[in-house]
């Protein structure tokens, strides 16, 4: 995915409001794996250390996510549902019209996005 499609798509940002990373956070790790250099706009200092808090904050949710799941607040089917989820996610996002989705869309996306997400939480 391109950086353009990453940040100025409006699914992502809300995606990214709902989540538990910053849009920095986002930026830093979508840097981090397509092996950019330190942004000019950041010291290396607190890149590294915005960096260590998103290996934190990373760990605490596949952490998370393990305990959910062992103790039942979140199923397989849940996870599977979450792998799929994000696979339709890419292809929307992704694809040539990405740049061209209406608020309407959006609005349709984020929604459904949040039936399922709710849908899913057993507690």
């Amino acid at each position: 995915m391109t950086e353009h499609k990453l940040y100025f798509n409006s699914v992502y940002r809300e995606i990214i409001e709902n989540s538990l990373f910053t849009e920095r956070q986002t930026h830093i790790i979508f840097n981090r794996l397509a092996r950019k250099t330190v942004p000019e706009n950041i010291s290396r200092g607190a890149y590294y250390r915005q960096l260590t808090q998103c290996r934190n904050k990373i760990s605490g949710v596949l952490y998370s996510l393990l305990l959910l799941k062992s103790i039942g607040a979140i199923d397989q089917q849940a996870l599977s549902i979450i792998v799929t989820l994000s696979d339709q996610l890419n292809v929307i996002l992704e694809g040539e019209d990405s740049d061209i989705i209406d608020n309407k869309s959006i609005y349709n996306v984020m929604s459904t996005l949040k039936q399922i997400v709710k849908k899913i939480c057993k507690v």
